[in-house]
């Protein structure tokens, strides 16, 4: 289920990039579908985000859709991927958000447009314990940010992740 408050020219976007189908990276490499999940903590009113090695920015975990799978499968593989925990084990928000990333990186990317698809999970601190190892494999660093903290390490490089702090901060604080 979506949100109300969708974008509606996103959303009307997102129409139209799915009726061209080959949503995944394996069946179009330059523009496929992506699945974010931000998590929050709403007694410290803090977000956990990472400074990403492919594109150098801080942002919250995700990654491409593979081939075959559904986003709900999307979601559960990166959840492993990256924290190395069960995604049945979070309490995951409705679909809330929807973004449109363009790609300037061919040195490590192809990727040209990515369809953001993202997913907001309220996390309690104390029983939160993703793996350091997965979390290096893709991440510099990782840590919960206080919403001032996150904004300048994100800086105006990245508008979906700090449209993403924004959502969390007037949804769910």
């Amino acid at each position: 289920m979506i949100q109300n408050d969708l974008d509606k020219k996103i959303a009307l976007k997102f129409l139209n990039r799915l009726k061209e189908k080959e949503l995944s990276i394996d069946d179009n490499p330059e523009s496929h579908f992506c699945v974010y999940f931000a998590p929050y903590n709403t007694s410290s009113k803090q977000v956990f985000i990472g400074h990403h090695k492919k594109s150098g920015l801080w942002l919250f975990n995700g990654g491409h859709v593979d081939k075959d799978e559904d986003l709900e499968q999307t979601l559960e593989r990166e959840i492993y991927e990256e924290w190395g925990l069960d995604a049945n084990n979070f309490n995951i928000k409705k679909l809330g958000m929807l973004t449109i990333t363009d790609i300037n990186n061919l040195k490590k990317q192809p990727c040209r447009t990515h369809y953001d698809l993202w997913n907001f999970i309220e996390i309690k601190k104390r029983e939160f314990h993703p793996s350091k190892e997965k979390l290096g494999e893709e991440f510099f660093e990782a840590g919960w940010k206080n919403l001032n903290e996150a904004k300048k390490l994100i800086g105006n490089n990245n508008n979906q992740t700090l449209e993403a702090i924004n959502f969390i901060k007037k949804k769910y604080f």
